[in-house]
C-alpha cells in the first residue's frame, strides 16, 4: 500500500491486520480485489500475477510499481505476527474464505484441497502468498531496509507512535478485519506435536530473527485432547 498523501508505504504481510491499516490510510477508497488500483497498490495484477496490496519490497521496485525516489523519501514500515498465530489465523481464514475443509498439514504443504489456491498464480484466486516467510517481505539491513517494523501483538500502541512520528493525529484504536478477535482459541490449544513442528521448520528465519517464541497456554485437558488427536 502507498499513500502519497501522507508520503508512506506499508509492507502488507498477509494476516498482520493489513486490512485495518489500509482502511485507516484509505478509508474512502473504492476497491475490489480482482482489479488492479496502482495509485494506492490495491488488487490483482494480472500482469505481474501478484496481489499489489501483498508486493514484497523487491517487488514493488523491480517490477517498477514504485519509483526509487519515492521509496527513499517515503516513510516505509510494516507488521510482523507470531508465526505460530499467524498461520493458524490464516489456515482458519482460507479454509471459511475458498470454502475448503482439510488439513493444515495439506495447508502448509499446498497439497490436498489448498492445490489450487496456494500454486495456481494465473489467476486472482492465488493465495500463495500467504505462505511466503514474513523475513521475505523486506530487508532487516541493506537497500530494501524498513523505517519501522510493528508488532501485532502490540499493534495499537506502536502504530499510533508512529502515527504521532509521521504527523497524522487521528487515532488507530481497532482492527478493521476482526476475524483474529473472534478466534478465541489461542493458537497452542490448536497444535499437536507435528503442526507444531511443521511451522518451526518452515519459518525457522522468522521466528529466529523476528524474536518470537511460542507460548503455551494449553490447560491439562487441552493438553490430554492433543495427545489424542
Amino acid at each position: 500500500m502507498i499513500s502519497h498523501k501522507h508520503k508512506c508505504i506499508f509492507i502488507h504481510i498477509p494476516k498482520c491486520a493489513g486490512t485495518s491499516i489500509f482502511k485507516f490510510f484509505h478509508p474512502e477508497a473504492k476497491i475490489n480485489w480482482k482489479i488492479p488500483n496502482y495509485d494506492i497498490l490495491y488488487g490483482w495484477c494480472p500482469d505481474r500475477k501478484i496481489h499489489l496490496q501483498h508486493a514484497t519490497s523487491k517487488q514493488l521496485l523491480e517490477t517498477n510499481l514504485i519509483t526509487e525516489e519515492h521509496w527513499e523519501e517515503y516513510y516505509k514500515f510494516t507488521v510482523v505476527r507470531n508465526p505460530w498465530d499467524r498461520s493458524y489465523s490464516d489456515y482458519l481464514w482460507i479454509c471459511k474464505e475458498r470454502k475448503i475443509r482439510d488439513s493444515f498439514e495439506n495447508y502448509m504443504n499446498r497439497t490436498g484441497d489448498f492445490i489450487e489456491v496456494f500454486n495456481n498464480s494465473e489467476v486472482p484466486e492465488y493465495r500463495g502468498d500467504h505462505l511466503l516467510s514474513q523475513i521475505d517481505f523486506f530487508d532487516l539491513h541493506g537497500s530494501l531496509k524498513l523505517d519501522k517494523i510493528l508488532r501485532f501483538e502490540s499493534l495499537n500502541v506502536e502504530m499510533n507512535e508512529l502515527l504521532s512520528e509521521i504527523g497524522i493525529n487521528k487515532k488507530f484504536n481497532s482492527f478493521e478485519n476482526v476475524s483474529a478477535k473472534r478466534n478465541s482459541k489461542h493458537y497452542s490449544k490448536f497444535y499437536d506435536k507435528k503442526s507444531r513442528l511443521m511451522v518451526d521448520k518452515t519459518y525457522k528465519k522468522d521466528i529466529d530473527l523476528l524474536g518470537y517464541s511460542y507460548l503455551d497456554k494449553r490447560n491439562l485437558l487441552d493438553k490430554i485432547f492433543n495427545s489424542l488427536s
